[in-house]
């Protein structure tokens, strides 16, 4: 019997205070995103594309009840060690009855990298996350702290570089924070990264969605125009709800990627690549998948698609999503595919239940046949990430 009985396929990481200081090169110790205090006392982070520092609330909220959320006036002090220390979040995981985590990186400051012009920068800075990732975070049990490695947004060749060091280094999987050739959208540049994440078999994973270099710089001079951070910026009321828009938008972009993924032919090309979105959900997926389906009949004779199945079937072979309470997901998991979704925690995000992830999978999942929900708890994740190779 495999000893993952629960696996996360989605947590993250605070980034420690010391991060920076710690694996970043001296001489980029002024450029590094700095650690502040925000109008409320609490401890945030200044990067670039945030006019205001971002505080780190809600990406600290283990065992919080949630009428005590808060975005400010939350320090590294109050916050639990097991957010930005593997060996404490190991025992936070067995309090929680977890067995594994697939680990994603802190994405405002590891896109203050990703974004700036300055390739040597970029390149020192995910080298510095990967680094600690890697020898610090994940050291202490690196078969249940499973880190995910940060391809840098340097072009093609950066990018498939990046994902040989990876696996050459022992990970499980790497995470994309743009098309691997830097475009906005995909291209045939991309395959020769498709082709490399087959030959080392590694699985390409995408936290929610895309930008592309440019595509940040652009935000980064429109939140430095109107003076203040375009999500989070603010107190009020309007801000606030904003903020909480905000946090749900972003899903409208995940389609776009893997409509992109599925008929540009990508798994024509390469039949053994497999994606994982995380993050997403999969609740929304049966509708989405049928609309794909329906243009595909539709459209396949007159635009010539470079596809020869219908989409859902790329979905099924090539494709899995990951969730953390998804009600209706669960209850349309057949039209979704058992074996392509995974539960996850989001830890230490505000989409946790510690120290009652138990609790929140039973609630969800107690009335589904015990094989399909240790597949969706488990099994899933421990096959496509490789846990036990």
């Amino acid at each position: 019997m495999s000893k993952y009985r629960i696996v996360s396929a989605d947590a993250h990481i605070l980034e420690p205070p010391d991060i920076w200081k710690n694996w970043l090169p001296e001489k980029y110790q002024e450029k590094a995103p700095q650690l502040v205090k925000d109008p409320d006392g609490g401890d945030a982070w200044a990067f670039a594309g945030a006019a205001q520092p971002d505080p780190i609330g809600l990406v600290s909220t283990p065992g919080m009840p949630y009428d005590q959320f808060r975005w400010t006036g939350v320090t590294y002090e109050e916050a639990r060690a097991g957010c930005y220390s593997g060996a404490e979040r190991a025992k936070d995981m067995e309090i929680d009855g977890v067995d594994a985590e697939i680990l994603f990186p802190p994405q405002r400051t590891v896109g203050h990298f990703l974004g700036d012009e300055d390739d040597d920068f970029v390149l020192a800075g995910i080298e510095a996350y990967n680094n600690f990732l890697f020898e610090e975070f994940c050291a202490p049990d690196p078969s249940r702290l499973v880190g995910m490695a940060q391809i840098p947004s340097l072009g093609i060749d950066s990018a498939i570089d990046g994902l040989r060091k990876a696996k050459a280094r022992g990970a499980k999987g790497v995470i994309i924070g743009n098309w691997p050739a830097g475009g906005n959208d995909i291209s045939e540049e991309d395959d020769a990264f498709w082709a490399a994440a087959v030959d080392e078999g590694m699985p390409v994973t995408i936290h929610i969605l895309l930008l592309s270099r440019q595509a940040r710089q652009a935000q980064r001079a429109a939140a430095k125009k109107a003076g203040g951070n375009q999500l989070y910026g603010g107190k009020g009321a309007a801000a606030k709800a904003k903020a909480v828009g905000g946090l749900g938008s972003v899903f409208s972009l995940v389609p776009g990627h893997l409509s992109q993924l599925i008929f540009t032919g990508v798994f024509d090309r390469f039949p053994e690549l497999q994606v994982v979105m995380i993050e997403t959900g999969i609740g929304w997926l049966p509708h989405f998948l049928e609309m794909m389906d329906d243009k595909f009949w539709r459209n396949r004779s007159w635009a010539d698609l470079p596809i020869t199945r219908p989409p859902t079937e790329y979905w099924r072979s090539n494709l899995s999503a990951t969730f953390i309470v998804d009600r209706a997901g669960i209850d349309m998991r057949e039209r979704v595919g058992v074996d392509n979704i995974m539960w996850s925690t989001d830890y230490p995000h505000h989409g946790n239940d510690w120290p009652y992830s138990r609790k929140v999978i039973e609630e969800m999942m107690g009335h589904i046949p015990h094989d399909e929900r240790r597949k969706i708890v488990a099994g899933n994740a421990v096959r496509l990430f490789h846990l036990e190779d």
